[in-house]
């Protein structure tokens, strides 16, 4: 996707701009978290799908756009803590820096703000729409947790996970974007079902990446899921194929506190061997092409190209 500097660099220039409280450790975290860089994929959503209908940004769209990446960058606060993660974007996570307590409060203060944000530049149907993405993103990652160590899990469980994880975001940040150009409900409805598939693509890959992307590139250690004990989509998709012997030792394997580096690896090339990875990006590819297909009834212009554009991207992400 072709996105312009001088864009990216207004993102930037407003993220800082609206975290105004009086305690120093939020700006601090707050700012640590938002200077470690990142696609700004949810707020660029918001933008062009209000730009695209519009014909331009208005001065609303900018507060609302980056109110939806204060409530990306609470749910990383969030996931760290939970997760115990020690790196984000290849810097230590701010959990390690400052610790859990204030990181989570924190990320409560960045929800809190973005809903305040909406309050002030939105309407009542964006504050539904945010407020429901909110409470799924909650059930997601309060599903994922339940589900450590558990290879039973089953294709409905991850997909509601990674709903909750990466795409109701998504598609809450199109829906908004199309609010913002006061489209009617069947142009927000195919808004976010393009933001539903993208972040599935886009979640699935992710996913995929810690299997066999290099950790340079992604930023955070690889095989991490599988430390974690999190069952993700090139695992489920191959664990019809696996043997009874190799069931147990992969049971053994997720549940097992800080696993030998050994049997991750026999479990990365079990996934691999066995189909994991075409799986992965097979179903990747399907949700690009359904998003796609979302756009075809909006104004052919430059904008929905991008979107476009944007959406193959995230199967062509470097390995």
């Amino acid at each position: 996707m072709e996105i312009k500097t001088s864009e990216i660099k207004k993102i930037e220039d407003e993220l800082s701009k609206y975290i105004d409280s009086n305690v120093e450790f939020i700006l601090k975290i707050g700012n640590y978290i938002l200077s470690s860089g990142g696609k700004r994929l949810r707020p660029i959503l918001v933008l062009t799908f209000s730009k695209g209908l519009k014909g331009e940004n208005s001065p609303n769209d900018y507060p609302i756009a980056i109110a939806m990446e204060y409530l990306h960058t609470a749910s990383l606060l969030h996931d760290d803590v939970v997760d115990g993660a020690k790196l984000r974007r290849k810097k230590p996570s701010a959990n390690v820096v400052f610790g859990n307590d204030t990181v989570v409060l924190t990320g409560d203060y960045m929800y809190a703000n973005a809903l305040y944000l909406f309050s002030i530049y939105g309407n009542i149907d964006m504050i539904k729409n945010v407020s429901n993405t909110v409470k799924k993103m909650a059930e997601g990652q309060l599903l994922e947790l339940k589900s450590i160590g558990d290879l039973n899990i089953t294709m409905q469980d991850y997909y509601q996970i990674i709903e909750g994880k990466t795409a109701v975001l998504f598609a809450s940040c199109c829906y908004v974007g199309a609010e913002l150009a006061n489209a009617d409900n069947k142009i927000k409805q195919n808004a976010y079902n393009y933001g539903l598939y993208l972040g599935y693509a886009f979640q699935i890959i992710d996913d995929l990446l810690d299997y066999i992307g290099n950790k340079n590139k992604v930023g955070k250690p690889v095989f991490n899921d599988l430390r974690e004990g999190k069952v993700t989509y090139p695992l489920l998709s191959i664990k019809d194929k696996l043997s009874q012997d190799e069931k147990e030792f992969v049971k053994k394997t997720i549940r097992t506190q800080n696993p030998d580096e050994k049997h991750i690896e026999k479990v990365v090339n079990m996934v691999i061997d066995k189909g994991g990875v075409e799986n992965s990006l097979g179903k990747a590819k399907e949700y690009v092409n359904k998003a796609i297909r979302e756009l075809d009834i909006f104004p052919q212009n430059e904008y929905f190209s991008n979107l476009r554009k944007l959406a193959k991207y995230i199967v062509e992400r470097e390995f």
